[in-house]
């Protein structure tokens, strides 16, 4: 199975987005989300993680970026388009969905995307996540709320095997 979905434009808020369950970092415990957040800073300051939640750490402080997610069974290798930045972290999903989400809650403006795609394709269980970006150094710390949307980035979404 191999799916590319988006572009998507989603919404940042302090500098960050998270993957959680059911698209609702609310009902994550704060101490995972502050665990997710230190390891984001410490793996290379663009992604990390801890059960059921993933932090992304953007260049923008507040506004939209744009999410493509490519969901596939196993590593995708090499990307061919041209990356600013690229950080691979693991994620354990208990409830096999995890979704984005905005730290400030979903907006609702598109409620079917990205919101409504599970990215935990193959159920519970182990997945690993390579983020690719570009444009984080455009606009730093500031605000995006009009077009072009300088930051892109690239979501590779597999189950983790295990030998």
């Amino acid at each position: 199975m191999t799916r590319l979905f988006g572009p998507w434009p989603v919404r940042v808020d302090e500098g960050q987005f998270y993957i959680a369950p059911d698209g609702n970092c609310t009902e994550v415990p704060e101490k995972r989300m502050e665990r997710a957040l230190d390891h984001a800073y410490k793996n290379a300051g663009l992604i990390g993680s801890c059960k059921d939640i993933a932090c992304v750490l953007a260049g923008i402080n507040c506004g939209t970026i744009l999410l493509s997610v490519f969901q596939t069974d196993a590593d995708p290798g090499p990307d061919p388009a041209l990356w600013d930045e690229t950080e691979e972290t693991g994620l354990t999903s208990s409830t096999g969905d995890f979704r984005y989400t905005a730290l400030m809650g979903n907006t609702g403006e598109d409620p079917q995307e990205p919101y409504e795609t599970n990215l935990a394709h193959a159920g519970p269980g182990k997945y690993r996540l390579r983020l690719r970006a570009r444009g984080r150094d455009i606009n730093p710390d500031g605000v995006q709320d009009d077009e072009p949307i300088a930051e892109h980035y690239l979501l590779q979404v597999w189950p983790q095997r295990t030998t």
